[in-house]
């Protein structure tokens, strides 16, 4: 019914509108019965349907018979082809376009073949090698087709449209009049391709040296299902990682992390290897690189006579990028050469060659930088006089005094119970013994030993008097008892305070708690320190040791606290106390306040305008020529702290106090600390040349490799850059063009497979500004036939359009024309009759029959 109601229209349908008549034919037969007034409405309302024509028209579709075109058809057998779309092609020629023996098949890839037996090409089963699989030319196939007789012509094109030979490009223009119709064809659903690629290694463009980056790593599987296998990073040639993966179909991304090693550029290589190499059709494309341009860390070496006067400096200097090789130096000095500056810091003189510091001012004056600091070692007198350092720094280092001077030190040996552990009061004998080695003759050495209370081990004597029996006093300690040093301390000030050395020293060695109140300690240790002129060093064995308590004591007796675990470095620390030449100085050992200079270059810019205490410095002078950028404030004149100048091309700095806590236990604890020594390397590191925010980007495009300059910003327009490239034997170099504002770009002859370095140059000025170089891999031969994950719909667009085809035509339609028949069947004669016939049955109830329901005397027909 409903079929039958949408074939059914109106020739004239506007004899509808007599329909609004009816109510004025209502009006006339107000008076009849409501049956008379519906009757003749149904009559009228059947005479106005006719009048408007109704008709069911019925449409059938005639093929015509089609045009007597030849038809060819052309099957792509290259290796991009997988044999999923083989098996495609075959089942659409034959099921979907009816492919007639009649009809003419051509095969192709790299040669062209017509082929009566065409399935047996697809199927692999006739020898394909004759047809060059390894390239596909859409150009050779064509020049064939052209070739054939004028005729109008229906070409079917099975191929997934990459070319890597020849370019069909060119012969669109006389495609078009070649009576030739492509119609290419290409499956709906991306044919499964047995295939694994490393599409991409997205790595950052430029680092730091020894920087840790993400790589991000984009794996294509072509395939339906998960492949198995593993992928290994590699790192300049270097093994970094080798993980298990199971790479599902599709797009997979992997995150790896890794180190930039030093070095202009540093290459990150990965490469899938499959578990099963069936599934893993296509070897080329299993590998790819990514490069990162390393801008190498400024380099510095910081030579000291201990390594813990270099550790603060040390890490500072690390936080503000730079590479340090900080060296306690007992041993041959690496050479100045490779470093862009060198510091000494309170290192003894005897330490270097005279060829060694001639070296050293060789590069300053080439344009090295040097830096000096510390105490006695570095400034005091007769020191670095009449050398090649005294000539570089900017101060005059002051004449040695004639007088000697001699030391005195008690060790305080904690020989309770516990100390016969792991051989603690073994190695601490050692270091008694060291101790005895290291002094001079003129010098004194003391050992108190305690547990619960003290006694003398060896009374405090010249070493000249009890050198020869020292060892054995030493050997005949024991371990034994509790811990408690007050008592023992009390005894060394007691011996100390008989005698008339120059300086004084305890040395404090325990592994265990000890009793007695900690302000005692701190009391007793400041008068010591600042009446006595007495310095307390402590040394805390183990994590047993009273650590806080020593650390305060260290504190607040003016000298230093060492914590270790291992009992092995007991004689080394205890030397470190001790390494220092009884010879008058310069120096000056009270609290000053720094002051800056107005106008230091160096400082220009620092922002803290007030600096902490000092306990101490080195006096010198200021040389002619050199600037002051921080001085010690004197009743008569200033000294210089930290002093400036340029040396031939370099710059050298002279910072006459140290950093490790004697005299600058305050900055050590100062917030601008880092702040103050990265404005002086700020200074003294040479200027760079600017170089404008940039990216480059490298990518292959058909046969070259394209690089792309992008500049952000302003600073470049208008500049002229130029490459120059090297690589597996090939050398170049050229223009880049610019393509747009803040982008440029070059064509690379770059063809065979392997690593190349690309540098990058702008002449600015009249002179060549070198750009950070740019690396670039080449997996594989450009022209390579590796299969794509989709088709190349672009190119075989523009072969359909330009010979009037279209791609996927739907054949029933494109075989023949079809006519639309359509067939009327009216139905206005029936509708008049219907008419007629209720007007009829009205007469016949009115004049015939008279009696029963329709009789007038009932009122039916009144």
């Amino acid at each position: 019914m409903k079929h039958f109601l949408s074939q059914l229209h109106l020739a004239q349908p506007w004899y509808l509108w007599l329909v609004l008549l009816l109510p004025l034919f209502w009006i006339r037969l107000r008076r009849r019965a409501s049956a008379v007034a519906l009757w003749r409405s149904l009559i009228f309302f059947l005479l106005v349907l006719a009048l408007a024509g109704p008709e069911r028209i019925e449409e059938s579709k005639v093929e015509q018979a089609p045009e007597k075109l030849e038809r060819i058809f052309a099957f792509d057998l290259s290796r991009s082809i997988p044999e999923a779309m083989r098996v495609w092609m075959e089942r659409t020629a034959k099921e979907d376009l009816a492919l007639r023996p009649e009809d003419r098949t051509f095969v192709f890839s790299r040669e062209v073949k017509e082929v009566p037996d065409w399935e047996r090409w697809i199927r692999g089963q006739a020898a394909s090698d004759s047809l060059g699989p390894e390239r596909t030319s859409l150009e050779a196939l064509f020049s064939t087709l052209s070739r054939l007789p004028k005729a109008p012509r229906t070409v079917f094109l099975f191929t997934d449209g990459w070319e890597n030979q020849g370019s069909v490009e060119r012969l669109f223009l006389s495609l078009q009049h070649s009576g030739l119709k492509v119609f290419p064809l290409i499956p709906f659903q991306r044919p499964e391709i047995p295939n694994v690629a490393v599409k991409k290694v997205l790595a950052p463009h430029r680092g730091m040296s020894g920087e840790g980056i993400q790589l991000r790593v984009i794996v294509e599987n072509y395939g339906r299902r998960e492949i198995e296998g593993s992928l290994v990073l590699k790192r300049s040639g270097e093994l970094l990682k080798d993980e298990a993966v199971r790479v599902a179909p599709g797009s997979q991304i992997y995150n790896f992390q890794a180190a930039l090693k030093d070095g202009p550029l540093t290459s990150f290589q990965v490469n899938f290897v499959p578990q099963t190499p069936a599934l893993d059709r296509f070897a080329q494309d299993n590998q790819a690189t990514a490069w990162v341009a390393v801008q190498s860390k400024e380099k510095v070496l910081l030579l000291g006579a201990r390594a813990a006067e270099n550790r603060h400096l040390e890490e500072i200097l690390k936080r503000r990028g730079f590479e340090v090789t900080a060296l306690a130096l007992n041993a041959a000095s690496p050479a100045p050469g490779g470093y862009a500056a060198v510091v000494f810091n309170n290192i003894e003189r005897e330490q270097f060659s005279p060829a060694y510091l001639a070296e050293i001012e060789r590069q300053v004056t080439a344009g090295k930088a040097f830096v000096m600091l510390g105490g006695e070692a570095s400034f005091g007198p007769g020191g670095y006089r009449h050398t090649p350092i005294e000539r570089l720094l900017p101060v005059e280092l002051k004449e040695p005094k004639k007088e000697e001077k001699n030391r005195a030190v008690v060790l305080v040996i904690d020989k309770s119970g516990s100390m016969r552990e792991e051989d603690k009061l073994l190695y601490a004998k050692e270091a008694a013994k060291a101790m005895a080695r290291q002094l001079g003759e003129k010098d004194l050495l003391g050992v108190v030993g305690f547990d619960v209370a003290p006694f003398a081990v060896v009374p405090l004597a010249p070493l000249e008097k009890i050198r020869a029996g020292f060892g054995a006093e030493i050997d005949r300690l024991k371990a034994g008892g509790q811990t408690y040093l007050y008592p023992a301390l009390l005894e060394a000030k007691r011996q100390l305070e008989r005698q008339t050395a120059s300086r004084k020293h305890v040395i404090i060695l325990s592994d265990g708690e000890t009793g007695g109140s900690g302000g005692d300690y701190v009391d007793l240790v400041t008068l010591m320190k600042g009446e006595l002129k007495m310095t307390v060093s402590a040394v805390a064995i183990g994590d047993q040791a009273n650590i806080p308590l020593l650390k305060r004591i260290a504190q607040y007796g003016g000298g230093l606290f060492h914590h270790t675990y291992d009992p092995k470095t007991l004689p080394q620390i205890v030397l470190e106390e001790v390494q220092e030449k009884p010879q008058s100085t310069p120096l000056v050992e009270k609290e000053f306040v720094p002051l800056p200079v107005r106008g230091s270059e160096v400082l220009a810019g620092f922002s803290s305008r007030s600096y902490p205490l000092l306990q101490g410095y080195i006096e010198t002078e200021i040389k002619k020529g050199a600037k002051l950028d921080l001085v010690i404030p004197r009743a008569e004149s200033t000294s210089p702290l930290l002093a400036s100048w340029t040396y031939g091309k370099g710059k050298a700095i002279a910072f006459t106090t140290d950093l490790h806590g004697r005299w600058s236990r305050e900055w050590i604890q100062w917030d601008g600390l880092e702040g103050f020594w990265g404005r002086i390397f700020g200074w003294l590191m040479p200027p760079k040349e600017a170089i404008p925010p940039h990216e480059v980007r490298l990518g292959h495009l058909g046969e070259h490799a394209v690089l792309d300059l992008y500049f952000f910003g302003e600073g470049s327009e208008g500049g002229l850059f130029r490459y120059a490239f090297s690589g597996q034997g090939s050398r170049g170099e050229g223009a880049l063009k610019r393509l747009a504002p803040g982008r440029y770009q070059a064509e690379l002859p770059l063809s065979a497979p392997g690593d190349y370095r690309i540098e990058l140059f702008e002449e600015r000025g009249g002179r060549s500004v070198g750009y950070p170089p740019v690396g670039y891999t080449l997996p594989f031969e450009p022209k390579a036939e590796i299969p794509h994950g989709e088709m190349n719909l672009s190119l075989l667009e523009q072969l359909a359009r330009s010979t009037g085809g279209e791609i996927n035509p739907k054949w029933r339609e494109k075989a023949g024309k079809v006519q639309v028949v359509r067939a009327s069947q009216p139905f206005r004669a029936r509708l008049i009759f219907l008419a007629l016939a209720l007007f009829l049955l009205e007469i016949i109830a009115r004049r015939v029959l008279s009696a029963g329901l329709f009789s007038p005397a009932n009122g039916f027909f009144d």
